[in-house]
């Protein structure tokens, strides 16, 4: 009996000791998560971070203010601002959408994402500007950088399938047309149902993945259909702080909604630092108090530019005024101060005019330029078009052509049609060269727009298109034009513009 007794007693003794343990599970306080995707200290001491703050199942927390952050620089307090919901704030998005168009996403596959991200491109605010980027077994720009969502609908709605895919090209590729895009805040949104296989293409998956660590704007990816290189897919996404979704034809609506929400709920955080730019690498921490729980995150940035050697400071003078000699040479100083900041604004007006037309050039050769790391590995891409193309598909009908030019006189006539058509060394050309060194995969592309035939160089660095015996970049092409792909010439001819001016470059300097 008494035994029976103290085991009762033990029983009621250990039950009641499980009762005061603290709830565990479903009863626990849900854990959040913060991310910080971007930080922008250009105008260091102030800086402006973006943060993602997401709830234990991953949904983005909208309802935090500027009493629920905190930040720091290391063991010093950053005084925070303003704290942003993104929608309310003045920093608008700039977001690039990739698109898979290889063959296997051609039908509905294709027909879902398209779709998807139609209504993606309407979840975008006023302000807010996209690119669309489409890739096969090359990657292309459809319409670059706006605002106007019926320009990005068009380019969206032409989109076809066929070919291989350039997943690490079309990485590297979008996250460099971001790296440059006109707002601070930025994304890139890229959707594939397979992984590389494009044979012609000279990017890797560790000099994409590099590229999409050092450009330092989120990526996220979907993987579509079943069997998407997702372990690819997750490690670009985990680089740069987005994420990695999976979808189907049935939810790929919902996942670029999704994507849409959380862009939408991130917060713009403004601190000011104490000390002054120096131009040395810091590490920014940022708290966010969630319902009492801390969710937590750093990231380096650079501490502004380190500033430039200054000059001697100028004395002043003390006492009393000089001679009116003294007083002639100051004015005269004076004036010769006032003649040179005016002949300084003049050249800087002038520098400022030539770096825009400039900086146009060099965006669209780092779009075609890997990361230094790889340049130092591997040849630069070759199969990479411009950040600039149509924006709308070139009518069926046309008649401009191609006249081959040989040492013995003419050639093969290629007839153009509508275009666009592909010259190259490529298997898909549709005026095909032998390979070359002087002859890039995708060589140049020629379409109609406009009743005008436009020509736009696509050889990259190191290989020449010349029109009338001059470099090309983007040409409006006229009757009679001598045009040089490497060591090949053509003449070009349309019917509906018979030459007006003399023919430019009748003299090749080589022929096959």
């Amino acid at each position: 009996m008494r035994a029976r007794v103290r085991a009762a007693a033990a029983a009621l003794i250990t039950l009641l000791c499980l009762l005061a343990l603290p709830a565990t599970g479903d009863a626990q306080a849900p854990a959040a998560t913060l991310t910080i995707s971007q930080v922008d200290a250009s105008a260091y001491p102030d800086i402006v971070a973006v943060a993602t703050v997401l709830d234990a199942n991953g949904v983005p927390i909208s309802v935090l203010g500027p009493g629920d952050f905190q930040a720091s620089d290391g063991i010093t307090t950053l005084p925070i601002t303003g704290v942003e919901r993104a929608q309310d704030s003045t920093l608008p998005l700039s977001v690039v959408i990739t698109i898979d168009v290889s063959g296997s996403m051609a039908g509905e596959p294709l027909a879902r994402a398209k779709q998807a991200a139609t209504e993606f491109v309407a979840s975008l605010g006023p302000d807010d500007q996209a690119t669309i980027f489409a890739f096969n077994a090359t990657v292309t720009n459809i319409v670059g950088f706006t605002k106007d969502h019926a320009a990005l609908d068009r380019a969206i709605a032409a989109l076809q399938a066929g070919g291989d895919t350039a997943l690490f090209e079309a990485t590297q590729t979008s996250v460099y047309a971001a790296r440059i895009a006109p707002a601070s805040r930025k994304a890139v949104v890229m959707l594939t149902d397979g992984a590389n296989d494009a044979p012609d293409s000279d990017a890797t998956a560790d000099g994409s993945r590099d590229t999409a660590r050092t450009a330092g704007v989120p990526v996220f990816t979907i993987g579509f259909g079943d069997q998407p290189d997702a372990a690819y897919l997750e490690s670009v996404s985990s680089l740069t702080l987005g994420q990695y979704r999976a979808a189907d034809a049935g939810s790929v609506a919902s996942v670029y909604a999704q994507i849409a929400q959380l862009l939408r709920s991130q917060y713009v955080i403004r601190m000011r630092a104490p000390g002054a730019a120096d131009g040395k690498t810091g590490t920014l921490r940022i708290t966010a108090d969630v319902a009492g729980i801390g969710a937590t995150a750093t990231r380096d940035y650079t501490r502004g530019a380190a500033p430039a050697p200054g000059q001697p400071p100028a004395t002043r003078g003390g006492g009393t005024s000089g001679s009116g000699a003294q007083g002639g040479k100051t004015a005269l100083y004076a004036l010769a101060g006032i003649v040179a900041l005016a002949v300084v604004t003049l050249l800087a007006l002038g520098a400022s005019r030539w770096w825009r037309r400039m900086r146009i050039r060099r965006h669209q050769l780092e779009v075609v330029a890997p990361n230094p790391a790889q340049a130092a590995r591997q040849p630069i891409p070759r199969n990479v078009t411009a950040l600039r193309a149509p924006e709308e598909s070139a009518p069926a009908a046309g008649t401009g052509r191609l006249i081959e030019r040989t040492a013995t006189g003419t050639g093969a006539e290629y007839p153009l049609g509508g275009g666009p058509v592909v010259i190259g060394s490529g298997r898909n050309c549709t005026i095909p060269l032998p390979a070359g060194d002087d002859v890039a995969l995708e060589h140049a592309r020629i379409w109609l727009r406009d009743g005008r035939y436009l020509l736009h160089s696509t050889a990259g660095i190191g290989r020449k298109t010349l029109v009338g015996g001059r470099d090309a970049d983007w040409v409006v092409l006229e009757p009679g034009d001598e045009l040089q792909f490497g060591r090949y010439h053509f003449v070009f001819q349309d019917d509906a513009h018979p030459p007006k001016t003399p023919l430019r470059g009748q003299s090749p300097t080589g022929v096959r």
